[in-house]
């Protein structure tokens, strides 16, 4: 499951969209977990960043997890 993320300068993810373009699986089982696990990320500090910075985390699964 791709998740389209938004990252602001202290390097925290404030927004977390699953299932965008490349996401081989949109089952709603999968999406939700996809999106809490990208909000488990953390970042590099850049207070130079820019206020939000746009990534992408691709969360891959596994039958039998």
């Amino acid at each position: 499951v791709v998740v389209r993320i938004v990252v602001d300068r202290n390097g925290k993810v404030i927004k977390a969209t699953p299932g965008v373009k490349g996401t081989t699986n949109n089952d709603p089982c999968l999406l939700e977990p996809a999106r809490k696990t990208a909000f488990l990320h953390q970042w590099n500090l850049d207070p130079n960043a820019p206020a939000q910075q746009i990534g992408f985390v691709v969360v891959n699964f596994k039958l039998g997890q």
